[in-house]
């Protein structure tokens, strides 16, 4: 079939979104499918002609009218113009047309499947109506402006086919304020990883100065992540193990305000900053090895893959009993869940599996069973019916009645 996927987010930015459209679109196209990812056009900068790691079954086309977002490196959105993916599905009719954000591409995706006439999916990824969103793209933050938001997103998803929700708490959310559509509660899926030698992440580590038992957070560096919250619980666990490290891999916004906090608490030389990237190389190289633990404060998160692939490389977790978090993170099972905001229990939760070396490997082995229900393959099958399924029910409803 052919398949056409709508991103807001795509590379070179990099975020959870950017990672399930990258893994979903390969796991189609190696199943024999026609991808075709539609994404804001990057800066010349930033321009690419090729994606690395992406199958060369995927197409990748920039909508041309794209802008940047005022403090968010690299993350732009594009103008819905119609006339530049109108010539493209004219040459190429989709079968089908998945949407993953509700602005910008997603509804030029949306609106195209209307013209078309073929199924339209949905996947809903982040929480735009939470304060921290607003916030960091200059909304006001009133109960209006929130149930605006809301309404539009619930609104816009009732107008796809098929709903696909990440998480059950996701699809509590959307449900509880309107949604009518069927939703579907499906992983965003992880590619297999190749682990390198023992011997190499060793090395690895030491390079940068972990020698000793390291904590490490992946993803953007922004105010809803609550990387405040992670630093202060650091301080403590300082306190208990002074050669413990804190890895913090990707920039955003909040760099210059996360560096003035490391500064402040005087734990620069406990806190490794890698910066940004890319993700080729963060999965090639192993990053997510430099810690023996992930960790999160944020309380805003769906399905982070951050997350996903923390599994894949046998991290046990750390994290909020907030949204889709306690879905992935099973309290004594593969991680531990602190209250959201208690830096104190976030801090007690890092000690004790830093402390605790057989709970921490009993964990590390349950991350491993957990991520193999995640796999890319896995998520590709149930993708696969659905996507079926959808384009069955649209050809029934427009196939003409047949006259005895």
């Amino acid at each position: 079939m052919r398949v056409c996927l709508f991103t807001d987010s795509f590379l070179p930015y990099i975020s959870g979104v950017s990672s399930a459209v990258f893994n979903q679109a390969n796991e189609l196209s190696r199943r024999g499918h026609s991808v075709s990812i539609f994404h804001p056009r990057p800066s010349r900068h930033d321009s690419f002609e090729t994606v690395p790691g992406l199958d060369r079954g995927v197409s990748v086309h920039g909508l041309p009218f794209s802008v940047p977002t005022f403090n968010i490196p690299k993350l732009r959105f594009s103008v819905p113009l119609f006339l530049y993916t109108y010539r493209r599905l004219r040459q190429a009719p989709p079968d089908l047309i998945h949407v993953h954000t509700e602005f910008g591409c997603g509804l030029e995706g949306m609106l195209l499947g209307r013209w078309k006439k073929v199924p339209v999916i949905g996947t809903f990824h982040t929480f735009f109506a939470e304060p921290t969103y607003l916030k960091q793209f200059h909304i006001p933050n009133f109960e209006f402006t929130r149930k605006a938001m809301w309404k539009y997103s619930v609104g816009f998803f009732n107008r796809c086919s098929h709903i696909v929700s990440p998480s059950q708490s996701v699809r509590d959310h959307l449900v509880a304020r309107g949604l009518e559509r069927e939703a579907t509660v499906l992983s965003n899926g992880i590619e297999r990883i190749r682990i390198r030698p023992e011997r190499e992440i060793a090395g690895f580590r030491k390079s940068l100065g972990i020698e000793d038992f390291a904590f490490i957070y992946i993803g953007r560096v922004s105010p809803e992540k609550s990387l405040d919250v992670a630093l202060e619980a650091f301080k403590q666990v300082l306190e208990v193990n002074p050669k413990a490290k804190f890895v913090l891999v990707g920039n955003g916004p909040s760099d210059s305000a996360v560096d003035a906090q490391i500064r402040q608490l005087g734990i620069q030389d406990a806190v490794v900053r890698t910066g940004r990237i890319e993700r080729d190389r963060l999965m090639s190289e192993n990053y997510p090895l430099l810690g023996d633990a992930f960790v999160t404060a944020s309380k805003t998160e769906n399905q982070p893959v951050s997350i996903l692939e923390a599994m894949v490389f046998g991290l046990p977790l750390i994290g909020p009993r907030a949204k889709g978090i306690p879905e992935l993170i099973e309290h004594g099972r593969n991680g531990l869940i602190f209250n959201p905001d208690d830096v104190y229990n976030m801090a007690s939760a890092m000690v004790r599996l830093m402390k605790d070396q057989q709970l921490h490997q009993r964990m590390r082995q349950a991350s491993l069973d957990i991520a193999a229900t995640h796999d890319i393959e896995h998520v590709g099958d149930r993708l696969e019916a659905i996507y079926h399924r959808a384009i069955a029910e649209s050809r029934a409803r427009l196939a003409p009645p047949v006259v005895s």
